[in-house]
């Protein structure tokens, strides 16, 4: 079952959802700004730390240093010798243990020899700051741990003028600690660092004399770090933890500067204040977030209400007209919509509409119902004859098939096709044309009995359906009865004409046979008996499905044979009668079988012509003889014309005219060689366009030919409407021009009238010398056949043209 949702709460689920991204948005951009503040914050905290540590601990090194500096002003000789040195060192002892925390003290010579200390051995990592306090004679500082971490400060002083002493001295880091918790108000400790090699945990230990208090606080901070937790966060962010019910921000800071030695500083810094703000900033941008949406929520439903109840009354109405109730649909409207005119708005004026609809509708309702019965006369029905049409013939069909069962007859279904009729529309018009098949249609339904039924296919096919049939004989009878209703010439427009037909028969006597199946039958069998050339009738058997079959094989093979370079082109030469001059080729397309051999071209191009692989054959031609006339003219033969012949499917075919460009320019052959020949069928079939298709090939510069010209039925009065350069005299007037005077004179007349309209003429089938003798008297310009030479195989032309052509004459 389904459910509707109201357009309103659509529209609310789709702005609520824009409010809900827009808002989200809005605050995922205000809380990271937050958090990016609180970052920034902690990374100030941290930068400050840094800064007071190495404040504090320059001070407290420099304090050392200037009190190391002031010793040599302390007497009054000009130079302080080492033995006044150590006496004032022993006498500060006191001194500088109770003031600074210097807990040892070395004097080292130039020599880096201890001469005086006080307290521990001086310790082997001290070594090298004495030696780089010497080498650059300023004070170092270097803080070192070992079982606990001291400041050790090396100041360099100049002994009797000449000679520098270091001293060094040692102080503990309370004091630093002191004054950096102080000046930083954070918890901080010295922690060392160290890393478990079973488990790679990382782990914290103090290192520093803190109160029992202090270490319990600082042990819960390091307890509180996180699992994930990685020491380069301390040192480069820090991790905010939660202790006591307090937050703190934790941060390493390194006390060795030169090289790592898991010594550092721990800073806690309270700030569980600011934390605080921040969780309070974010919960007021949420809710906010929240409250804008629900404010808008309740806005948009307030907004809403009145266009729901209008949108809902109008889904409920609209159905109402798919099911032509009109009325209903009118009532509803008058209940739902508002009267008054200053609180109309859109939708009312989509409901005065839907209103204006449904009257237009009713309206159409009704005339609908009229012109359904004229439509449904119109489905079943020829319009030009009043016949049955092919949905009708078809319904009954199915219907008597069914029939058979039951009755143990047999039917019959007769497809009839009028011979020529395309001739007739051609040449008197359609209008004439449809006179005829009316006509035609009186004949065939007077023979007729009344329980057959004739109907009519389109154009000139007419279906007889003949039933109640005890042998398949009696159709005969009936088929030579429609035969002879053409006997008689038609008489129409005061013109007398002979029409003949030709039927094909299909009979069945089972009720398995399906209609399609039937008609189609019928309609092979008709092709059949248009072999016969008029008036003439054939039963369907199995074996004309055979030359289908034949048709689908060959067009298979033909294929293989297009791939594997079966197909090669025979040229037939063509030669100026006057002079023997050689002045062209024919390509005419050949095929050699790999197991037929040689077959004849009847035997294959009728077949393929009306499939889609004559097209590939065509254009295949053209490119190789095109390809060929491009050796020819690379040779010296540059006034040597390639002849090629095109199909009608080729004609019409729109990649004619751009593939023939590409092909002139792939082969840079001169366009004016290339002769393309067109039969007067292909022409007249569409004569507006034929001439269209013709002026685009002649703007390439090739030439065109008529080909098989006077077996037009009305060649001369197209002639001049075709803009041609070449007609070809077919070879049945040649064959016959020496015996009848008839075919003398139509040769005769029309080299004559061609060569008056300025264009050139072809004879074809020249076979004899009398018929070349002949033709070259009546100023025939060219010539081609078997006397002159048969279609030479393009493998062959090159040493057919060394042994033809004699100081450029064709030897015949």
């Amino acid at each position: 079952m389904k459910r509707n949702v109201s357009l309103s709460y659509k529209v609310l689920a789709i702005m609520l959802l824009l409010v809900m991204f827009v808002c989200s948005l809005v605050m995922g951009l205000l809380l990271y700004q937050a958090a990016n503040q609180e970052r920034q914050l902690n990374q100030q905290l941290l930068a400050r730390d840094i800064t007071r540590y190495y404040q504090l601990s320059t001070l407290l090194n420099d304090r050392l240093s200037v009190w190391v500096e002031g010793l040599k002003h302390l007497h009054t000789s000009p130079a302080l010798s080492n033995q006044e040195l150590i006496t004032t060192l022993q006498r500060a002892e006191d001194f500088l243990l109770l003031q600074w925390d210097v807990n040892n003290l070395w004097l080292i010579d130039a020599k880096q020899s201890i001469i005086y200390f006080q307290g521990e051995n001086l310790p082997d990592e001290i070594k090298p700051i004495v030696a780089q306090t010497l080498k650059e004679a300023r004070p170092f500082y270097e803080v070192h741990c070992r079982v606990i971490c001291e400041q050790f400060v090396s100041v360099p002083l100049m002994v009797d003028q000449q000679t520098t002493n270091v001293v060094v001295m040692s102080t503990s880091l309370q004091e630093l600690l002191a004054l950096l918790s102080e000046a930083t108000q954070s918890n901080l400790v010295l922690v060392k660092y160290a890393i478990n090699q079973q488990t790679q945990a990382e782990r914290y230990t103090i290192n520093s004399m803190v109160s029992e208090k202090q270490e319990r606080f600082m042990r819960d901070i390091l307890a509180a770090f996180p699992a994930s937790g990685h020491k380069d966060v301390l040192l480069s962010n820090g991790y905010e933890v939660n202790v006591q019910g307090k937050a703190f921000l934790v941060t390493l800071l390194p006390l060795y500067t030169h090289q790592p030695n898991g010594h550092y500083l721990m800073f806690a810094h309270d700030i569980d204040e600011r934390k605080k703000a921040y969780k309070s900033q974010n919960r007021i941008i949420f809710w906010g977030g929240i409250g804008l949406v629900l404010t808008f929520v309740l806005c948009m439903l307030v907004l809403l209400k009145r266009y729901a109840h209008k949108l809902t009354a109008l889904s409920n109405m609209l159905p109402l007209l798919a099911q032509k109730r009109f009325k209903e649909f009118k009532e509803q409207q008058k209940k739902s919509f508002s009267s008054k005119k200053w609180l109309l708005d859109e939708l009312d004026t989509l409901g005065d509409a839907a209103v204006e609809l449904s009257d237009k509708l009713e309206s159409m309702d009704k005339q609908m119902s009229v012109d359904t019965a004229k439509l449904e006369k119109m489905a079943m029905f020829d319009s030009l004859t009043g016949l049955p049409n092919r949905n009708m013939m078809t319904f009954q069909v199915n219907k008597q098939l069914a029939a058979l069962g039951r009755q143990h007859v047999g039917l019959a279904l007769l497809f009839i096709d009028l011979d020529n009729f395309k001739k007739v529309n051609d040449s008197h018009g359609h209008h004439f044309g449809d006179e005829v098949v009316k006509v035609a249609s009186e004949r065939l339904s007077r023979v007729i009995r009344e329980n057959d039924l004739i109907a009519r296919f389109g154009g000139d096919e007419f279906v007889i359906l003949v039933t109640g049939l005890e042998h398949e004989n009696q159709v005969n009878i009936v088929a030579q009865k429609l035969t002879d209703e053409f006997v008689e010439p038609m008489v129409i427009s005061e013109q007398s004409f002979y029409i003949s037909i030709s039927i094909g028969i299909a009979y069945t006597t089972s009720p398995k046979t399906r209609a399609l199946e039937l008609m189609r039958q019928a309609d092979t069998a008709m092709y059949e008996a248009k072999l016969e050339r008029g008036s003439s009738y054939c039963f369907f058997n199995p074996s004309m499905n055979h030359k289908i079959v034949k048709q689908v094989e060959l067009e298979s093979e033909a294929r293989v044979a297009l791939k594997e370079h079966q197909f090669f082109l025979a040229l037939q030469p063509q030669i100026d009668l006057s002079n023997n001059r050689l002045s062209g080729f024919e390509a005419l397309l050949r095929w050699r079988h790999p197991q037929r051999g040689l077959v004849p071209p009847g035997d294959f191009l009728p077949l393929l012509e009306n499939t889609s692989m004559m097209t590939e054959l065509d254009f295949w031609v053209m490119e190789h003889a095109i390809e060929l006339l491009s050796k020819l003219e690379k040779a010296g033969y540059n006034d040597v014309k390639m002849a090629i012949n095109l199909s009608a499917a080729q004609f019409a075919n729109s990649a004619l005219q751009p593939y023939l460009m590409e092909l002139i320019d792939l082969y840079s052959v001169n366009p004016k060689n290339i002769e393309l020949e067109l039969t007067e069928t292909v022409l007249v079939a569409d004569i507006e366009r034929a001439v269209a298709v013709i002026q685009q090939i002649r703007a390439l510069g090739c030439k065109i030919a008529v080909d098989d010209f006077g077996t037009g039925y009305s060649s001369l009065s197209y002639l001049k409407m075709i803009p041609s350069d070449i007609i070809k005299i077919d070879r049945s007037f040649i064959a016959g021009m020496l015996e009848t005077e008839s075919d003398r004179n139509i040769v005769s007349s029309t080299i004559n009238m061609v060569g008056s309209m300025g264009l050139e003429v072809v004879a074809e089938g020249i076979e004899q010398a009398q018929q070349l003798k002949e033709l070259g008297a009546m100023q025939c310009q060219y010539g081609q056949g078997y006397y002159i030479s048969k279609p030479i195989d393009e493998s062959l032309l090159w040493n057919t043209l060394e042994s033809k052509i004699f100081n450029g004459r064709w030897l015949v």
